[in-house]
């Protein structure tokens, strides 16, 4: 009945606006990003790990369990080029109940700031923080529910907007075979306070689901994600055509999207090459990254990701990187003090 009550608490007034947006649309940026290292590596997501880590849960609050306890971890990084980012969060167990605090920022630095007329009028700031409170309790050995809460607050020079969200996750986890699920639905909430003159928008709502998998006597780990299962058409502005010529002065019509191109934008692919408990080398593809992001005569590896993990006593240090668009790579740094029983 508790723990009824309390999902109840968390998510009965966050069912207003569940829309979803793509194409880099939309408001709340520091919801839809991924801020944390390993996540980052492996395409955007983590939905489902073996291994416990405070951070892990931005991504499931499902993977928040009692290993955590009194876990630390903070990251650091840059999305873009003079657009920083960071966090920290802690874990405790209290009576058999798990619970987590995280914030986050993005900070996008200063910007000239101009009048309608193109007249300078100084310089502005922009950024974006959001604090969540997470719980989570165990249902059996194997599955684990969790759920967080959430403020967000948004300053885009002299405009200022808040909202309010929830976020539910599961996470089975199958010892024995080293299989893992996860399932989240992210972001369901409202905005409280819009931008100036401006109206009210929807909530950056997503529903994931994901897996991973080590064979036994394989030094690896699979990894793989579907997200945004909310919409189906994933695509952005591809059919516009209207004033477009190409070099020959030649009107260009784009071709429609299949039922297969549209399925896959909403797959994300990953990988660990686990070399024993200390390291491991990880990758990751993010399909609809690429179709949005990569130019169609020099795509590079826009879309994909790499990233390191070390562990060195009590401490998890990762490095995640990521390309955005060939020659602009994320770069995230993340370490968590590991509690002494961990293994």
């Amino acid at each position: 009945m508790r723990l009824k009550f309390i999902i109840f608490l968390f998510i009965t007034p966050c069912f207003s606006n569940v829309y979803g947006q793509v194409g880099g649309s939309g408001i709340f940026g520091v919801m839809k990003t991924s801020l944390h290292s390993r996540s980052m590596a492996m395409g955007g997501y983590l939905l489902a790990h073996p291994q416990s880590d405070i951070q892990y849960t931005i991504d499931n609050p499902g993977l928040l369990n009692h290993k955590l306890h009194n876990q630390y971890g903070a990251t650091y990084g840059n999305l873009l080029p003079g657009v920083k980012s960071g966090g920290a969060g802690y874990a405790r167990n209290y009576r058999d109940k798990n619970f987590s605090l995280h914030a986050q920022y993005i900070d996008y630095g200063d910007m000239r700031s101009f009048d309608a007329g193109g007249n300078e009028l100084g310089t502005i700031t922009a950024n974006e923080i959001k604090f969540t409170l997470g719980y989570s309790q165990e249902i059996n050995k194997r599955l684990t529910l969790g759920v967080q809460a959430g403020f967000v607050y948004s300053v885009l020079g002299p405009y200022v907007s808040t909202g309010v969200f929830s976020s539910l996750g599961l996470h089975y986890n199958r010892a024995d075979t080293s299989f893992q699920v996860g399932f989240v639905v992210k972001n369901m909430g409202y905005q409280t306070i819009v931008y100036k003159q401006g109206e009210q928008e929807p909530m950056p709502f997503d529903v994931q689901i994901g897996a991973s998998y080590k064979p036994l006597h394989m030094p690896f780990r699979f990894q793989a994600v579907l997200h945004t299962l909310q919409r189906w058409d994933l695509t952005y502005d591809q059919y516009i055509t209207s004033g477009q010529v190409d070099l020959s002065g030649n009107t260009v019509n784009k071709e429609e999207a299949n039922f297969i191109q549209k399925g896959l934008r909403h797959l994300v692919v990953g990988g660990e090459l686990v070399l024993g408990k200390h390291l491991g080398i990880m990758f990751g593809y993010n399909h609809q990254r690429r179709m949005e992001m990569a130019p169609e005569a020099r795509p590079g590896v826009a879309g994909f990701g790499f990233g390191v993990r070390i562990k060195v006593w009590k401490y998890h240090l990762t490095y995640g990187s990521a390309s955005i668009f060939p020659g602009m790579n994320t770069n995230m740094f993340s370490l968590s003090l590991i509690p002494s029983f961990y293994k």
